[in-house]
This record gives structure tokens, C-alpha cells and sequence, in this order.
């Protein structure tokens, strides 16, 4: 997948140092794995989104049988 927009993001002296040494130990550019990290975060907030919406699309559709039940 080409790169079609470059972001320069700040990162913390140590968080820098660590990428440096995941680097040196994996033989995998801290470029990548940043990517992987980043693309990993999309991938599991995006999963949990869809749930939540989910949930939310189930609730409405039942809300009035959830709320008799609460009468109860």
C-alpha cells in the first residue's frame, strides 16, 4: 500500500530509544514498526466500535421489551 500522506508525530526521548533497540534486536526499522503499532490501534478501536454500535443498534431495537422488564 503506497504512503499517501506523511505525518511527523512527536515521540518521547524514551519511547524513541526504545523503537532504536526493538529495531536493533528485530532487524525491523522503526518505521515499521511504528506502522504496525498504529495500523494494530486502528484495527482494535475500530473492532471495538463496530461492537459498541452494534450494542447500541440491538438496544434500540428491543428497548421497549428492556423497559417493561424494568417495570417488573
Amino acid at each position: 500500500m503506497p504512503d499517501l500522506q506523511q505525518e511527523a508525530i512527536p515521540i518521547p526521548d524514551e519511547v524513541s530509544e526504545q523503537l532504536r533497540l526493538l529495531a536493533a534486536l528485530t532487524g525491523v526499522d522503526e518505521q515499521e514498526h511504528l506502522r504496525r503499532a498504529v495500523r494494530g490501534y486502528l484495527e482494535s478501536s475500530g473492532r471495538e466500535a463496530e461492537v459498541t454500535a452494534f450494542a447500541d443498534r440491538a438496544r434500540e431495537r428491543v428497548r421497549s421489551v428492556l423497559d417493561r422488564l424494568g417495570d417488573l
